[in-house]
């Protein structure tokens, strides 16, 4: 079925300075062997090729299927955003412009979908070079992405204390769950997938088809956006900080029960008050400081609550010593690294000093 005034998927393809892969890209989706489709291509203000080589497929293939849009640069969500609205489809299936699509990927995908009722469902990709040649050995990324399907409680854990294990380019989704969710932050360029992915995963699950329909690209000098060189690290770090504030944002109780069993201290508790308090003991089971600073912070203004106190000491053996041991314990701003950066310039300032002398009398 092939309907072009109301299809049922829109393929969103995203990109910027892909003038190498964007080709490849854009014939991969053309060559679906579901056909029910539209392909939306944004292409996000690139200063290369990409925008002439997109006319000129579109001037070739003149396919009415094909919708394309230029805006000047503004990051990643912008883009998806600006996909997702102009999109007609009942489900979204993502793409960027520097991967390639399975020729049977949105039809596996739709089976998967009719057959079980699923309304979000990603898969296992192959990893592949500069050139698209697939990379065989074991790589980091096929570690991340290729794992088993998990529950919804499980999935929910893993982005807790793991961050994304989920491609966010093979991904299909229904329309009205983005919308639903306020489609992906604006302010955030590396990590706005996972926060997409925590807020469905609270409502609905993440299905893992643990079969590869996309080739997942890594370009050459680490240059995917996602890679965390060249200061993205610390960028995504900031993200992930920012992330993680809200994780607990519309989370009912029973669901946070569910997801950290393991976790939480008094397994039959009721109220807010405790809700508050176990939230903020999760966060310092985090294994990284800036996650467990959240935490901290939590405690912190919580404990001057009278009321509150009384309980973290009586049911939780937790009170005002302990809360400042934490703030000594907890290096948020790398203070121990800094200090022994510093002690090692010092031990050296002497001989610095010494050496200089030496030059000026010669």
């Amino acid at each position: 079925m092939n309907n072009s005034e109301n299809p049922l998927v829109s393929v969103r393809l995203i990109t910027y300075n892909h003038e190498k892969y964007i080709e490849e890209a854009i014939y991969s989706v053309l060559s679906q062997t579901f056909q029910d489709y539209e392909l939306i291509i944004v292409n996000d203000g690139s200063t290369d090729e990409t925008d002439s080589i997109i006319k000129r497929i579109l001037e070739k293939e003149n396919n009415p299927k094909i919708k394309y849009i230029y805006q000047e640069n503004q990051g990643t969500s912008s883009a998806c955003n600006t996909a997702i609205l102009n999109a007609r489809g009942k489900y979204i299936a993502n793409m960027s412009g520097d991967d390639v699509c399975y020729p049977y990927r949105l039809e596996k995908q739709m089976q998967f979908i009719q057959e079980t009722g699923a309304k979000i469902v990603f898969s296992w990709v192959d990893i592949i070079d500069d050139n698209s040649n697939i990379i065989t050995k074991t790589y980091y990324n096929t570690i991340i992405f290729n794992q088993p399907p998990r529950s919804r409680f499980s999935t929910l854990r893993h982005f807790f204390f793991n961050f994304n294990y989920i491609n966010s380019p093979s991904g299909l989704i229904e329309k009205q769950l983005l919308i639903e969710s306020g489609l992906y932050c604006l302010t955030s360029i590396q990590s706005q997938d996972l926060d997409m992915w925590i807020k469905l995963a609270k409502k609905y699950d993440i299905c893992l088809l643990p079969e590869k329909l996309l080739k997942y690209r890594i370009r050459a000098n680490n240059n995917n956006l996602s890679n965390s060189d060249n200061g993205r690290g610390s960028r995504m770090i900031f993200e992930h900080y920012q992330i993680h504030k809200t994780f607990f944002d519309d989370f009912p109780m029973d669901l946070f029960k569910q997801v950290f069993v393991n976790e939480i201290r008094l397994n039959n508790f009721s109220s807010n008050i405790h809700y508050e308090l176990e939230k903020s003991f999760i966060y310092l089971l985090h294994r990284e400081s800036y996650i467990q600073i959240i935490g901290l912070e939590n405690l912190f203004c919580l404990l001057q609550d009278e009321s509150i106190l009384k309980v973290a000491k009586s049911e939780y053996n937790f009170d005002l010593p302990k809360l400042y041991e934490l703030t000594k314990k907890i290096d948020f701003w790398n203070y121990k690294q800094i200090f022994s950066n510093t002690q090692k310039i010092k031990s050296l300032f002497p001989t610095f000093i010494k050496n200089l002398w030496r030059r000026y009398k010669n």
